[in-house]
């Protein structure tokens, strides 16, 4: 097998190299690729034919396959690949996935070669859970599901691909399959759980126009067995929608448990921090298909860029408030984006929806802080007989975008009570969207906050913040469904 990796290293290094010496510099623009990128066999001995493309390429062979899939068949005049799984899977001996390498060579004497991934996978179509967000929790598992809006809308669109995500190879051979989204998660690098971070996938009509997109959240977390039931009713996860952890020991657990950020009424997720510090504003990488970096852009809310439909085809946009929107991202006010049952812009998986206003009604801080408490970036919050950490994530500025959780005193507070955001231990907020809409471009917000100077603490369960903010969210059990 290693011999194979080797070979496949090989193959893939020479693939991209042009040899245009004795054609005068000509450009090779041959090429060579599978129809689609990988094949998921559910039964042993199952049968696949998979077409290739070539362009300006002959003299076709398999140059690789995973170890014991030896029913591998090449038809070059038909421009197919046959492969049959393996009958029996007997460990050491046969891989239950790998892949298969196509090679050729082009007119100009460059190597040319393409991947179809194979494996016996386990298939799991969530299509039962219509959502604007996908928990999966499965390594090394094809997943699908309808293409829909979150209320369960259908749309039709001509091709899917992915758009961003917070690991390399986080989502593999995203495609359009059958009808549905089609997508690959795989394992960590001890091979023992899934892979985790976030992605978002997006569907594209016939001219190449977003018209939706999905959040996938990759994660071991089951939230259906860390449901916090508040005395107030409301059944509220247990950690930030996006997050990977909910502890605030170690500088990765902060960071991994500040999940994602929403502007209010908006269904697409922003990037949390790079650092659990996050008072330069700095975002954690962004990866497309192919592991480059991109980032998130900004736009400052008009009549053309405030809008639904713009939202919806620019999901990497953080949409500034202006003053004529009233600090909303949104230039014609919509109090419904979130509001009362879940709605079509909701960004909670199936079965939860943003928290109302209520959801946090009767907590409190579960302890006094002191001032050594400045680097723990977070807090737990209590009824009184259930607690849970919030992690003091702060928001996506309303005016910029940019990422701050040091303590900015509301103008209503005492100025004795402020503190200077220059501190070298800087205090921290925690900033939570409800579904409430206030008057004057506002929604209701869960705010708590740690000053250092004098180490005061406090907590709002229904502070009035600016819709352009982007901020942490907990789902909570949708009761309408």
């Amino acid at each position: 097998m290693k011999g194979f990796a080797r070979l496949a290293s090989v193959l893939l290094a020479a693939a991209v190299i042009v040899v245009s010496c004795s054609k005068d510099d000509e450009e090779d623009t041959s090429s060579l690729a599978f129809v689609t990128p990988a094949v998921y066999f559910t039964e042993l001995g199952d049968r696949e034919t998979v077409s290739f493309t070539a362009d300006g390429v002959d003299n076709f062979y398999i140059s690789e396959k995973p170890e014991g899939w030896d029913n591998v068949t090449l038809d070059a005049a038909a421009r197919t690949v046959t492969v049959i799984a393996p009958t029996d899977l007997k460990d050491g001996e046969v891989l239950k996935s790998g892949s298969i390498v196509l090679a050729g060579m082009s007119y100009m004497g460059t190597l040319r070669s393409a991947t179809l991934f194979v494996g016996m996978i386990t298939t799991t179509d969530l299509s039962d859970k219509p959502a604007n967000s996908y928990m999966v929790r499965e390594m090394n598992t094809h997943y699908t599901f309808a293409p829909v809006k979150g209320d369960g809308q259908a749309i039709q669109p001509a091709s899917v691909r992915l758009i961003w995500q917070s690991a390399g190879n986080l989502l593999q051979y995203v495609r359009l399959e059958k009808g549905k989204v089609s997508f690959y998660v795989g394992a960590d690098s001890e091979d023992k759980h899934i892979k985790e971070g976030n992605a978002v996938i997006g569907a594209y009509d016939a001219s190449g126009l977003l018209i939706w997109s999905w959040h996938i959240w990759a994660t071991q977390y089951d939230p259906e067995s860390d449901v916090l039931a508040y005395a107030n009713g409301y059944q509220v996860m247990g950690r930030n929608l996006g997050a990977l952890d909910n502890a605030n020991s170690t500088a990765d657990e902060k960071v991994a448990s500040y999940g994602l950020y929403y502007q209010w009424g908006r269904k697409d997720p922003f990037i949390g921090p790079a650092s659990y510090r996050a008072n330069n504003g700095t975002g954690a990488t962004m990866l497309d298909a192919s592991n480059n970096r991109i980032y998130t852009t900004t736009a400052a809310s008009t009549a053309e860029t405030g809008t639904l439909d713009y939202s919806v085809r620019n999901p990497l946009c953080f949409i500034t408030g202006a003053e004529a929107s009233g600090y909303d991202w949104l230039w014609t006010e919509d109090n419904a984006l979130w509001g009362g049952m879940k709605t079509v812009n909701d960004p909670c998986p199936h079965g939860w929806k943003v928290a109302p206003a209520g959801a946090f009604d009767g907590l409190t801080i579960a302890n006094t802080p002191v001032e050594d408490d400045y680097d723990v970036f977070g807090w737990t919050l209590t009824d009184g007989s259930v607690s849970s950490l919030y992690m003091g994530a702060g928001r996506r500025v309303y005016s910029n975008g940019t990422i701050q959780n040091i303590y900015n005193p509301l103008p209503d507070e005492a100025p004795e009570a402020r503190s200077n955001p220059a501190d070298t231990a800087q205090p921290w907020v925690g900033l939570y969207w409800t579904s409430g809409a206030l008057a004057e471009r506002q929604s209701s917000a869960l705010f708590f906050w740690f000053e250092k100077l004098n180490t005061s603490a406090g907590i709002r369960t229904s502070a009035p913040y600016a819709r352009a903010n982007g901020m942490s969210v907990r789902c909570v059990k949708d009761s309408y469904r």
